[in-house]
């Protein structure tokens, strides 16, 4: 079995980067681009005429783009809220507040069970907008989430791998430690056999590095509280140790490399088949200087 085959007919991921679904993308592009000169006769019955329809396909494409990806951030918002949290706290097993309107991160509270406290910011794709977040300091657990709305022809890995590097380069820039980072992927994720998604987890050291601690302790399967609660709520399933959530935990290691200036490495492997792995390579060790 490929490496490919393990993603889709193990793991169980769709794969939108397939040659027939990059085929009809370019029909549609296509489409869209000579409606106006190939099939005048749609305009027949329209306010506009194909040649007006040719002058303002360009602005009108991007008018919607930015519709479309407000209307994500919004939404992704909203579902975490309606789908996880208003259920997990009406379980008891959590509380929470919307921070939303008032602060830089969109929501934080606290886990019943262990009285640890956590931070959420949650977006609606690649991560591309985190630079703006402030995290309380008593964060104990700090997790991004990803809503995956978005259709793109991409690999199963690809599309996993895109959303980690933001998150690890804000991190260090930032000297902050996030936890977790909680894909979830409507489009392209495995799901259970009554069809919930199921999330893939990215687990951090509990500490990022630095030169002062340049191999930081990963956390063990029973240390995942968070993740526990989000299975248990989303798909019915608390056991981390069960293999339908094995198979979506990624272990991701970061090590500070005295070279070069400094660098980080980095490793990110699958916790069910540690030969299932997303390709990576080190980054710079990066943060503001002091004033000298």
């Amino acid at each position: 079995m490929t490496d490919k085959d393990k993603w889709t007919d193990v793991l169980g991921f769709s794969d939108l980067g397939t040659e027939d679904r990059e085929e009809t993308i370019a029909e549609v592009k296509s489409l869209i681009e000579e409606l106006g000169d190939k099939y005048p006769e749609v305009f027949e019955e329209r306010a506009i005429t194909p040649q007006e329809y040719n002058r303002e396909l360009v602005d009108a494409i991007h008018s919607l783009d930015g519709t479309y990806k407000q209307s994500r951030g919004v939404d992704s918002e909203d579902i975490v809220r309606d789908k996880l949290l208003d259920p997990a706290q009406d379980d008891g097993k959590l509380t929470y507040v919307d921070q939303r309107d008032d602060e830089r991160i969109d929501f934080k509270g606290r886990l019943k069970v262990t009285e640890e406290t956590f931070a959420m910011d949650i977006k609606g794709g690649e991560g591309q907008s985190i630079g703006h977040l402030l995290v309380p300091t008593n964060t104990d657990i700090l997790v991004f989430w990803m809503e995956r709305n978005s259709m793109n022809t991409k690999a199963p890995d690809s599309r996993l791998n895109e959303i980690i590097n933001r998150v690890v380069r804000w991190g260090i820039n930032h000297d902050e430690n996030p936890s977790y980072i909680i894909n979830h992927d409507e489009p392209a994720g495995a799901t259970t056999s009554d069809g919930h998604v199921i999330p893939d987890v990215i687990v951090f050291p509990e500490q990022f590095p630095s030169p002062t601690n340049p191999d930081p302790d990963m956390p063990s399967l029973d240390d995942l509280t968070f993740p526990e609660v989000v299975y248990d709520v989303l798909i019915g399933n608390d056991d981390l140790h069960d293999e339908e959530i094995l198979k979506h935990i990624w272990w991701h290691e970061l090590h500070y490399l005295d070279e070069d200036g400094g660098k980080v490495g980095k490793s990110i492997y699958n916790a069910y088949d540690k030969e299932i792995t997303l390709g990576t390579r080190a980054i710079d060790f990066e943060r503001i200087s002091e004033v000298t």
